[in-house]
């Protein structure tokens, strides 16, 4: 268009920024929108709800307020898609209370609650730990006769996945059958996490093998594959790749719901060199951009956005870096930091109740010396200075090449379906 001079209208604008806002293109949007005002061309709501959306998919909080702020002021009205941008951007970091802020925003304005609204407080209440919340948001779904979709099935099924409530994760997962509905490649995930997590491993292995026999869905067949470890050669992992670069162009917000229930079944079914190799592929891809940060004063681990098994398999690749560092004679940082809670959590002592923050001492409790402990609190983040750090990583034998996170995969036996 710019090489043909032609010049670029409305339609064209929106159609740009709704791409990056779906593949959380932050800078690009911000880009296309200081353009616009130079050239005197008031953004639309649509235009701003693509902006507001790829400054949620980098966790930029502040900046998607300010820019839906600018939006008001500038008399762009927002509209139920603008409500649901946020709705869904707080929810995956489990910021519920600004979720209810914005359900708050949504009344003033007179704009009754979609789906997708629904959707994303049942997610945000799952993330941020408050379980019976989120099954109450179901049912206020229920009571405004807005009908569920497959989305809000998995929704309220990692509710009961973190909760460890096996049964009732059952219960969900047959009922998704139930209505002829061939349950997502999460749902599957999710339920093969929860099997394990309740030491149910017959069940989690026939429904493994439940995904290996699919034969409607290419994706279902080879992420159990690759969960079972078929593909981990170069070549082989190829395959894995192209389903991952298939299932990006669902855009960042679906990235992250598949990634974190690959990563959750994984974790528990012992693949956990694997979930490295995965959460790998996920960042390569532009997801979780917040996740590793390093300078020479710090190098943070941010999993607000982690479930727990995507936490564990985060914070080993963060441990193991920061013990290559050592061992090769760089310099540590000055603070490692894990961030478990963003928004208002951080400055409430109650995140330290949240999943994600339980998940991340446990581990350092289960995988460091007992001599050791992140005693700092500050903001949603667990502390520790390098002077802490130091004698853990010396106590490690440099002559082996034994990362202090030992990372492997566990054998799965083949349970074939009857």
């Amino acid at each position: 268009m710019v090489e043909e001079n032609v010049e670029p209208n409305m339609k064209t604008y929106d159609g740009l920024i709704f791409a990056c806002g779906k593949g959380g293109l932050h800078e690009d949007a911000k880009k296309i929108l200081l353009h616009m005002h130079e050239r005197g061309i008031i953004p639309s709501s649509w235009a701003y709800t693509g902006v507001t959306e790829a400054y949620g998919h980098a966790t930029l909080y502040e900046e998607a307020l300010v820019a839906f702020n600018t939006m008001n002021e500038v008399g762009s009205k927002p509209t139920i898609k603008t409500y649901d941008s946020f709705l869904e951007t707080f929810a995956r970091g489990g910021l519920y209370k600004e979720a209810e802020a914005i359900l708050t925003r949504m009344n003033e304005a007179g704009v009754a609650k979609s789906r997708d609204s629904f959707n994303a407080l049942i997610e945000a209440f799952s993330q941020g730990g408050q379980f019976e919340n989120a099954i109450k948001a179901y049912v206020e779904m229920e009571k405004a006769r807005c009908d569920p979709d497959e989305r809000t099935l998995e929704a309220v099924l990692s509710v009961y996945c973190f909760a460890g409530l096996c049964d009732e994760s059952n219960g969900q997962f047959n009922e998704i059958k139930a209505l002829g509905i061939l349950p997502s490649v999460m749902c599957y995930c999710i339920m093969l996490a929860v099997y394990a997590k309740c030491d149910r491993w017959d069940d989690a292995y026939k429904l493994l093998d439940e995904m290996l026999a699919n034969r409607v869905s290419n994706v279902h067949q080879v992420i159990g594959q690759m969960i079972r470890g078929d593909f981990d050669g170069d070549s082989n992992w190829q395959m894995v790749e192209y389903i991952f670069d298939k299932l990006n162009s669902e855009g960042c917000g679906f990235g992250v719901r598949f990634y974190n229930a690959l990563l959750e079944a994984l974790w528990w079914l012992g693949q956990k060199e694997r979930a490295a190799r995965v959460l790998k592929e996920a960042t390569n891809r532009g997801l979780f951009p917040e996740l590793f940060r390093q300078n020479k004063l710090v190098f943070s681990v941010d999993v607000h956005r982690m479930w727990e098994g995507g936490t564990y398999a985060a914070m080993s690749i963060w441990l193991n870096n920061m013990q290559e560092m050592f061992l090769s004679g760089d310099d540590l940082p000055q603070l490692a930091t894990v961030v478990v809670a963003r928004g208002q959590m951080e400055k409430s002592l109650i995140a330290r109740d949240i999943p994600v923050a339980k998940a991340a001492y446990k581990f350092l409790e289960d995988n460091l010396p007992s001599s050791f402990s992140f005693q700092g609190w500050n903001n949603g983040r667990l502390l520790c200075q390098r002077s802490q750090l130091k004698p853990v990583f010396s106590a490690a034998d440099s002559s082996s090449e034994v990362n202090i996170i030992a990372l492997s995969n566990s054998s799965i036996p083949s349970m074939a379906l009857k």
